[in-house]
C-alpha cells in the first residue's frame, strides 16, 4: 500500500517538475495570436510613423503636413458632421455604382462564359469599349444624364463593370469539365448546370471580380465627384486644394483608403465563407509541393 502511494508521489512529483510553468504556456499562447497579427500590419505601421518623421524633416505642412495634424483634421471633420455627411455621399454613390455593376456583369459573364453565341456576340463589343478611360466618360454621362446623381452613379457603374465581366467570364471557361461532363451523366438540364454546377465553381473569379470592381468604383467616384459635385469625398479633396489645405486632401485620401480597405476585407471573408472549399483546395496543394 505504501509503495503504490509512493509510486503516486513520485509520478505526481514528476509531472509537476516536467510540465512548463502556466506562465509560460499562456504568454506562449499570447505570442502565437499576436504575432501573426502584428506581422500584416506592421509595414502599415512603419510607413505611417516614416511619414511622420519626413514631415518633420521637411517643415512644409503646404507640401507634407505631418500625420498629427491629418488626424487631428480628421477628428475636427467628425466632430462638426462634414467627414460624416461627405462619406455618406460617397457610400451611396459607389455602393450603388457597385451593385448595378454586379448585377450587368455576373450574368453577362456567365451567358458570355456558357453560351458560344452570346460570347460570338458581346466578345468584340467588350474588348472594343474596355479600354476606353472610364473618367473620360463623365463629360459624356454628364451631358446625357445630367449633374444629379444618375451621371455619377452611371460611371461609376462603368469602371466596375468591366472587370467583373471579365472575371466572371475567366471563371465559367476555367471550370473542370469533368464537373460539367458529370452533369451531364446524370441528365442536369441547362438551368441545373449552370446554377448548380457552373455557377458555384466560378464563384472565387467572380468574388475577385467584385474586389477589383470595388476599388475602380472607389477611383471613378472620386473622379466623378470632382468634376461636377457639391459633396462627398472628392469634393471635399477638391476644395482642399483649392484652398491650400493640404491637410484636408489627406484626410479625404485617408478616409477614402479606409473605406476601400475595409469592403475589401468584407468581400474577402465573403469569398472565404461561400467559396471554403476553394481556398482548402489551394491550402492542400500549396502543402503538398
Amino acid at each position: 500500500m505504501r509503495n503504490a502511494q509512493g509510486k503516486a508521489i513520485s509520478r505526481t512529483t514528476g509531472d509537476r517538475l516536467t510540465a512548463p510553468p502556466r506562465s509560460k504556456s499562456l504568454i506562449a499562447s499570447l505570442g502565437g495570436r499576436v504575432m501573426p497579427g502584428l506581422r500584416r500590419i506592421y509595414s502599415a505601421v512603419l510607413v505611417l510613423v516614416a511619414w511622420e518623421i519626413l514631415a518633420i524633416a521637411i517643415g512644409d505642412s503646404l507640401f507634407l503636413p505631418r500625420l498629427s495634424k491629418v488626424l487631428g483634421t480628421i477628428w475636427a471633420m467628425l466632430v462638426s458632421g462634414q467627414l460624416a455627411a461627405d462619406s455618406t455621399v460617397s457610400l451611396y454613390r459607389s455602393l450603388l455604382g457597385f451593385v448595378l455593376a454586379m448585377c450587368l456583369g455576373v450574368p453577362l459573364g456567365i451567358l458570355m462564359g456558357w453560351f458560344k453565341r452570346w460570347d460570338d456576340f458581346w466578345s468584340l463589343l467588350v474588348s472594343f469599349s474596355n479600354p476606353i478611360p472610364k473618367i473620360a466618360l463623365v463629360p459624356l454621362f454628364l451631358l446625357w444624364f445630367g449633374i444629379g446623381e444618375t451621371s455619377k452613379v452611371a460611371v461609376i457603374a462603368a469602371g466596375a463593370f468591366f472587370p467583373i465581366l471579365i472575371n466572371t467570364y475567366a471563371g465559367v471557361h476555367s471550370v473542370n469539365p469533368i464537373l460539367t461532363w458529370r452533369a451531364r451523366t446524370l441528365g442536369a438540364n441547362e438551368g441545373e448546370m449552370l446554377f448548380k454546377v457552373i455557377l458555384p465553381a466560378a464563384l472565387p473569379s467572380i468574388f475577385t471580380g467584385a474586389r477589383l470592381g470595388m476599388a475602380l468604383a472607389w477611383v471613378i467616384l472620386i473622379a466623378a465627384e470632382m468634376v461636377a459635385a457639391q459633396s462627398g469625398l472628392g469634393f471635399r479633396i477638391l476644395y482642399g486644394q483649392q484652398m491650400f489645405e493640404t491637410n484636408v486632401v489627406f484626410a479625404g485620401l485617408l478616409t477614402i483608403s479606409a473605406f476601400g480597405f475595409i469592403f475589401d476585407r468584407i468581400l474577402q471573408v465573403m469569398s472565404q465563407k461561400v467559396c471554403g472549399w476553394h481556398f482548402r483546395l489551394s491550402h492542400g496543394s500549396e502543402a503538398d509541393n
